[in-house]
C-alpha cells in the first residue's frame, strides 16, 4: 500500500509540474501578443522577460513523454508487487 501511494504521489506531482509549464508558456504568449498590439510592437524590457521566460520553459515540451514513461515504470513496477516477487527472485538466471 505504501508503495502505491508513493507511485500515486509522484505521478501526480509530475502531471502537475506539466500542467503548470504549459500553463507558463501559454500565458506568456498571450500576454507577449496582448503587449504587442498595445504597445505596437511591445516595450524592449517586457519582450527581454518573455524571452527569459521561454528560455526557461524550453526544456518543458518533453515533460508530457517523461511522464508518460514514469507511468509506464510505477505500472510495471506495480505489477511486480502485486506478483509478490523479491528484488533477488527478478535476477536472470545464467
Amino acid at each position: 500500500m505504501p508503495d502505491e501511494v508513493l507511485a500515486l504521489s509522484i505521478i501526480s506531482i509530475l502531471s502537475l509540474t506539466a500542467l503548470g509549464f504549459g500553463l507558463l508558456r501559454t500565458v506568456s504568449r498571450h500576454l507577449e501578443r496582448k503587449w504587442r498590439r498595445k504597445d505596437g510592437g511591445g516595450s524592449d524590457q517586457v519582450l527581454t522577460e518573455l524571452e527569459e521566460l521561454r528560455s526557461r520553459l524550453e526544456g518543458s515540451e518533453d515533460i508530457p513523454d517523461r511522464v508518460a514513461e514514469l507511468e509506464d515504470r510505477v505500472d510495471f513496477a506495480e505489477r511486480l508487487l502485486a506478483e509478490g516477487k523479491r528484488p533477488d527472485q527478478l535476477r536472470a538466471e545464467p
